[in-house]
């Protein structure tokens, strides 16, 4: 009777707290903050130890919780209680009430909701126009929820690369540079990006596994007319050298549509495309030519469409003889 008691009371009271998780609920994502994991089918309650720092052992320190809410509990390590999404920042102060440190206290859960999934590209998109192992990723802010980023991790797995990131100006990019990379080594071990973002006290991560190679889109090719008949093209001034050893292949079009700036216009009443490594193209008078190239050997991405226009020869009128 006593135990069936005792389990009866053990039940309640674990309905009463929403099964208060343990520390391996959360984790350190860098210095100063710390992630709670939340369960979104239920009550997810978790205790958190926050800790002012090793110097303020015995100290007599308060605290407080985003700033204006003054804390009961004292001392240099205390206990947070973080239900569901609701994290904080815990501010610790001396007895003179000096600011000493602080603790941010992130939610992370599994919904997608800070930046959105965009057709093709995912959440987030990588890039980069040549083998110097620079790159570029980019996404697109949700509608309803304002974010930005407070944590970038990029690493390949064998740990033999030197990756550094920041964020581009107007925070809708990140620029990164692989500082070990080499172009004329085999890529063996994808890079693995992780970006967090942060909107308010809640965190997303979103990930990208990707090789330089796969992610290579050269810049627009340069034309330049030769005569009537013939246009040059050339290789990207960003493109890697020597091109004996970075080949592309070009990909021509000869279109005539009513907007003559779309490339890919939908109904051209002519096309002839066909792919090639020459420099120079035969192209034919009043069509439009659309030039555009990829890696030769790597199935990456297209360069955006490049174009001349091959005027028509306007004849000459002859001048008219005025009577006299």
């Amino acid at each position: 009777m006593f135990l069936l008691r005792l389990r009866t009371l053990f039940f309640l009271y674990s309905l009463a707290v929403g099964y208060i998780k343990t520390s391996k609920s959360f984790w350190k994502l860098k210095p100063n903050v710390l992630v709670v994991d939340v369960d979104v089918k239920g009550v997810n309650m978790v205790e958190v130890p926050v800790i002012c720092g090793e110097a303020y052992e015995g100290h007599n320190i308060t605290w407080t919780k985003n700033k204006d809410e003054h804390l009961e509990d004292q001392g240099n390590r205390i206990t947070v209680m973080v239900e569901g999404w609701k994290g904080a920042n815990y501010s610790c102060f001396d007895k003179e009430g000096s600011y000493l440190n602080h603790t941010l206290v992130l939610a992370q859960w599994s919904f997608r909701k800070i930046i959105r999934n965009t057709p093709e590209k995912g959440y987030i998109h990588c890039a980069t126009n040549n083998y110097g192992g620079l790159f570029q990723c980019s996404w697109s802010w949700g509608e309803n929820r304002h974010g930005h980023i407070t944590h970038i991790e990029a690493i390949r797995p064998d740990g033999g690369s030197n990756i550094s990131c920041s964020l581009d100006p107007g925070g809708k990019s990140i620029t990164c540079l692989d500082q070990d990379y080499c172009p004329y080594a085999e890529e063996l071990e994808r890079i693995n990006l992780t970006v967090y973002f942060r909107s308010s006290f809640v965190v997303e991560s979103y990930n990208a596994k990707f090789y330089i190679m796969d992610i290579v889109k050269p810049d627009m090719v340069a034309i330049s007319r030769i005569n009537h008949t013939c246009v040059e093209v050339g290789y990207p001034n960003s493109w890697n050298t020597p091109s004996s050893y970075f080949p592309l292949i070009f990909q021509v079009k000869e279109i005539r549509c009513r907007k003559r700036k779309k490339c890919d216009c939908s109904q051209p009443s002519s096309i002839g495309t066909y792919l090639t490594q020459s420099l120079q193209l035969p192209v034919s008078k009043g069509k439009t030519v659309c030039v555009r190239v990829k890696d030769e050997f790597c199935n990456s991405s297209w360069s955006e469409w490049s174009q001349y226009k091959c005027k028509k020869n306007r004849k000459q009128r002859k001048p008219k003889l005025k009577m006299l």
